[in-house]
């Protein structure tokens, strides 16, 4: 038990890798479609390029989405809705009759005509009750288009009986009815009765929404989905038959028949143990790849959880658009992906996770193949125009690329199936735009995840070694000696790394900052001592020599109190390894013969180089220090001093924790040796 507790712990960090990439199998299953696949392509127009197909089952044929359509606007249009018959707003409405009628014939006869008065209400409250009774209709949006034939339900008390539109008044019609039945009258009274009719007549039959929703709701539900059967055993289609709309139908409707069966028969747990082989195997294939032969990416936790976090983020975007807004899956920009791998890595990580991506989403993409082959193309391109993403142009340029990659493969799939671009849809190609352009949502990603992750790109080193910057401003000005020296040794670091194929930006900007710890005791250093003043002269060799190696621990110190990147800081803490201040160790020595002197005293600290950057680094900070004490350098001293000074840090094991070669290491001498010479005018003797 001990053993095995004792084997994790040792191992704990490989074990969380594993760990993550399980975590994202199971989470990418969990989200994935529990359905079986259908095993044929099929499109309408396009030919059946797949065996005879006979129906395996009895399978109903659906309707189309315009025959249902269709169903439901004629149910709709003659539907008859439901209206309802208030009497107590009759009643209310002629109460208010006789009340308006008695004030204002006060009003304009006073006591007189009083046996008039009480005829002309009888009158008018015998009209009312004979157009209300009938029913006054309020229009409501269900009437548009109906005509006075058409027919609804009239709810009056607990009848409900089937009228006729023109069988009920509207308000103008009621009115126009009144205002004709008040002849025989003088014109005064007739005018008179007029008013008071065309004021007291109200509506009193209202649509009764609720009630017709609900029977429409039921209604509409009644209507069926299919219209007719197959058989098992029929022919649905021939090879190399066109699918005609009538053939298009019949196989969605076995297709949509046949994941139905198997996602709710017992078919459903191989299918959902098929669709983890398969996730299982294309992660597994993923892991194998970094391990094997990604390692130096592989050995950083951040790389791998860098990678999962934004596939696994990705095909869940995509599973959630392809089953809730599929018409939109064509605007997914799936060469994010690669963009911001190749911006943190290397090209052909990029292009294996891409691969094992668009693969997982291929089964349940529409239209498969046509989807694997744009979005894969797509990608590459993208990676080839990315490359290291130095400049924001790089993004613009890949966006303007992934686009024209995308009109080749539409045109180049139109022109295979149909022999024309007679299909050609300008929705498409604006969902395909749409998908380059958010293509540019990489660059705020891309800064997200460098302060997540702590990952640098090549557009932060940039920024970090533009000599504007402030710290390297303040080096500048504070230790403009050992500014000029730093200047360079990124020139001589970033030349060999071009040459031996390193990252020469990161070596570039880590060179600039790898003394700014100078900046403390700047007149220490020989660089910037002026007018034959040296400070050490005061001080013994072993207070010397701690001045000398602090400047290491002050710059490690100053650049995170400016939160300079790790990166970066590397090259502060290795560019002196753990070599020792030979110069005022020997002098020690040569003061106190016979003493023992700590060697401990005038080492560094280390730690030495780990990387191809960082060795290099301290190539090029040895070697160009050292040509600046040359007096009268020739070709011959540049030789000697560049191959003692690498030689010996090659003795002293500087260089082990490196990933560097020997080969790498003799072209980054040669390298040194011609840069040196032309910076201190030195010709090339050439031999007769």
């Amino acid at each position: 038990m001990a053993s095995i507790f004792s084997k994790v712990q040792y191992n704990y960090y490989e074990i969380l890798k594993v760990i993550l990439f399980i975590l994202a199998i199971v989470f990418v299953v969990w989200i994935s479609p529990k359905e079986s696949f259908f095993r044929y392509e099929f499109q309408q127009g396009k030919p059946w390029n797949h065996n005879d197909l006979i129906a395996p089952f009895d399978f109903s044929i659906l309707k189309t989405e315009k025959q249902i359509s269709e169903e439901r606007e004629q149910i709709l249009r003659n539907f008859s809705p439901y209206f309802e018959y208030y009497e107590e707003i009759t009643i209310s409405g002629k109460k208010n009759l006789e009340k308006l009628f008695g004030e204002r014939w006060i009003l304009r006869f006073g006591n007189e005509r009083h046996n008039d008065s009480l005829k002309y209400t009888k009158f008018l409250v015998r009209l009312f009750e004979q157009i209300q009774k009938k029913g006054i209709i309020r229009y409501d949006a269900i009437l548009e288009g109906k005509t006075e034939s058409s027919r609804l339900r009239l709810i009056k008390g607990n009848q409900v009986s089937d009228v006729a539109l023109g069988k009920l008044y509207n308000i103008r019609s009621a009115n126009d009815f009144a205002q004709s039945n008040i002849v025989n009258f003088s014109v005064e009274d007739s005018i008179f009765l007029r008013n008071m009719i065309t004021q007291s007549l109200v509506q009193n039959v209202f649509f009764e929404d609720d009630l017709s929703q609900d029977e429409i709701d039921h209604i509409l539900s009644q209507i069926s989905p299919t219209q007719g059967l197959v058989q098992k055993g029929e022919l649905i289609i021939s090879t190399g038959e066109v699918v005609s709309p009538k053939k298009y139908q019949l196989l969605s409707s076995l297709k949509q028949e046949y994941e139905q069966e198997l996602g709710t028969s017992e078919a459903r747990q191989m299918i959902i143990s098929g669709m983890v082989l398969i996730i299982t195997l294309l992660f597994v294939i993923q892991f194998l790849y970094l391990l094997l032969y990604k390692k130096p990416f592989y050995d950083a936790l951040k790389n791998i959880l860098l990678i999962l976090v934004t596939q696994v983020s990705l095909i869940a975007a995509s599973h959630f658009i392809f089953y809730y807004y599929p018409h939109l899956s064509w605007m997914i920009p799936f060469a994010i992906l690669p963009v911001i791998l190749v911006a943190f890595m290397d090209a052909s990580i990029a292009i294996i996770v891409h691969l094992i991506t668009v693969l997982i989403l291929g089964f349940y993409a529409p239209n498969s193949f046509t989807f694997f082959y744009t979005e894969f193309a797509a990608g590459l391109i993208a990676i080839f125009t990315i490359r290291d993403l130095s400049k924001r142009a790089d993004l613009f340029r890949t966006s303007l690329s992934v686009f024209l990659t995308y009109m080749v493969v539409y045109v180049s799939i139109l022109l295979v199936q149909d022999g024309s671009l007679d299909n050609f849809s300008t929705i498409f190609v604006t969902y395909l735009a749409g998908s380059s352009i958010l293509l540019l949502l990489a660059f705020p990603i891309i800064f997200v995840y460098e302060k997540v992750f702590g990952i640098l790109t090549h557009l932060s080193l940039l920024e970090l070694s533009n000599t504007n910057n402030p710290m390297l401003r303040d080096l500048a000005i504070k230790a403009p000696g050992t500014f000029q020296h730093s200047l360079q040794v990124a020139n001589l670091a970033s030349e060999a790394l071009y040459e031996i194929g390193g990252d020469a930006l990161l070596a570039r900007t880590g060179a600039l900052y790898h003394d700014i710890g100078k900046m403390n005791n700047p007149l220490y250093f020989v660089e910037n001592q002026v007018s034959g003043y040296n400070p050490h002269d005061e001080l013994t060799f072993e207070e010397s020599a701690q001045i000398i190696i602090g400047h290491v621990l002050d710059g490690i110190e100053m650049a995170r109190k400016t939160r300079l990147p790790e990166q970066v800081i590397d090259f502060i803490r290795t560019h002196h390894g753990n070599r020792r201040v030979e110069y005022f160790y020997r002098l020690e020595r040569k003061l106190n013969p016979g003493m023992e002197v700590d060697p401990s005293d005038f080492t560094y600290h280390g730690p030495i180089p780990f990387s191809r950057e960082t060795a290099v680094v301290m190539m090029a900070d040895s070697v160009e220090a050292a040509s600046r004490s040359i007096s009268e350098p020739d070709e011959q001293k540049i030789n000697d001093l560049v191959d003692n000074i690498i030689g010996s840090q090659m003795k002293d094991n500087q260089f082990i924790n490196a990933n560097i070669t020997m080969k790498e290491i003799y072209t980054v001498i040669k390298v040194l040796k011609k840069r040196l010479l032309n910076i201190h005018h030195i010709r090339i003797e050439y031999p007769d």
